[in-house]
């Protein structure tokens, strides 16, 4: 079962930003909240979308996200709601690590369902349409702390540099549910590879609100995270 471990929570100004380009928007205040036995916890994001930024909102750390609510979401009328210029609607996905420490701030209810913020992203976040581009890897500043544990399976993408890139969350298009039926799902560009792997001792991916870090997304609007061989 899923926990929330609250304790000695301190209001931050930690966020998800993209560093390609400046932030003219002010960013909403968040909290650390640490998530543990999050593998395959479903959840689901709201993205408001407004002239110079995009607010994100997960249900990660509040009520779920029922699929009966889900199903009956209307973008538009969430985007009214809001004051938003559009809405997007990012889900449902399941998580892939083990354990994690993220940022959340205040709550919304988007259709019934229960949502806190997560983070504000420039607008040029949402690519070309839906997400980022698939395999145009980007750079991101954020607060989350990732632990894959010893023994577990760990899904990757390596580019045709030889970076690895880490799988944080997938969504219901996987077949069975396995990550590992990626590898023939996914339409990779020339000298990318997905493989599985089972590290001897935990991973942890931490990627921090000052340092750079990047990510890339596939073409099912799945996202990675790169591993930082200098960081050891």
């Amino acid at each position: 079962m899923t926990s929330l471990d609250l304790r000695a929570l301190a209001l931050a100004p930690v966020i998800a930003v993209l560093a390609t380009q400046g932030v003219a928007f002010e960013p909403k205040p968040v909290e650390p909240v640490t998530l543990t036995d999050v593998r395959g916890m479903r959840f689901c994001e709201f993205l408001l979308v407004f002239d110079d930024h995009v607010e994100i909102y997960n249900t990660s750390a509040s009520a779920g996200c029922p699929d009966d609510l889900w199903s009956t979401l209307d973008p538009a009328s969430i985007a009214a709601e809001h004051g938003a210029k559009a809405a997007q609607l990012n889900g449902p996905k399941f998580w892939a690590m083990d354990e994690q420490t993220v940022g959340f701030g205040e709550t919304q209810t988007f259709g019934g369902i229960e949502a806190r913020y997560a983070a504000s992203l420039p607008i040029a976040s949402l690519g070309s349409g839906k997400g980022a581009d698939p395999y145009a890897p980007y750079v991101t500043q954020k607060s989350q702390n990732m632990v894959f544990q010893a023994g577990n399976p760990v899904y990757e993408l390596v580019d045709s540099d030889g970076n690895v890139f880490v799988m944080n969350a997938y969504g219901d298009k996987v077949e069975g549910g396995d990550p590992a039926n990626l590898a023939t799902q996914l339409t990779l560009p020339d000298g990318w590879t997905f493989q599985v792997s089972t590290p001897d001792s935990d991973l942890v991916i931490d990627q921090k609100i000052d340092t750079p870090s990047k990510m890339v997304g596939d073409d099912f609007d799945q996202y990675y995270s790169m591993i930082d061989e200098s960081a050891g």
